[in-house]
């Protein structure tokens, strides 16, 4: 049973996509910094006179260390490569089939969602691309996908935020 703030769970086939991230280790208590990101990578798009080819997200490597940080970037998409400077990075998300789900409602609830998404995984026998190294959990493709857009919808209880777990590949277990 799936709580209320998640849509049902479905595996979709994603293609490699090219996007500009600014990575940063930061707790939920610095999560403003971390929000306030984005408007700075599309600042540096603006710039560069590249146009973003979809809306900002977040990409988890490491889950929150002992201090509780994440090792993360915010990224946009954009359409082909780039090259980044000293803090922007050019990356890809991983093409392959990604676990996927909407979470609809007030950022702060994320968490059920990613919890309820991880579980509907396990009972469905589904391998998660991440793996253990000492106490830290290291992921391949963990992506929160901002749907809506913060500036056209205010109130964040109306929020929906696609959530996407890269899954292992089969040549790969």
């Amino acid at each position: 049973m799936m709580q209320k703030y998640i849509s049902e769970p479905f595996v979709e086939e994603r293609v490699e996509q090219p996007y500009v991230g600014i990575p940063v280790l930061a707790g939920l208590a610095e999560w403003d910094k971390v929000n306030g990101l984005v408007g700075e990578l599309f600042d540096w798009l603006k710039g560069k006179g590249i146009k973003p080819a979809g809306t900002p997200f977040f990409r988890y490597w490491c889950m929150g260390d002992s201090e509780g940080k994440y090792k993360m970037e915010v990224g946009i998409p954009v359409k082909r490569m780039v090259s980044g400077d000293g803090r922007v990075v050019a990356s890809f998300i991983p093409g392959g089939s990604y676990l996927s789900a909407l979470h609809k409602g007030h950022p702060d609830n994320l968490e059920k969602s990613l919890a309820a998404l991880e579980q509907w995984a396990l009972q469905e026998e589904l391998d998660i691309d991440k793996r253990w190294e000492g106490q830290e959990e290291i992921w391949n493709g963990r992506f929160e996908f901002y749907v809506t857009d913060p500036e056209t919808e205010p109130d964040l209880n109306k929020w929906a935020i696609r959530i996407a777990f890269l899954l292992m590949r089969d040549d790969a277990a």
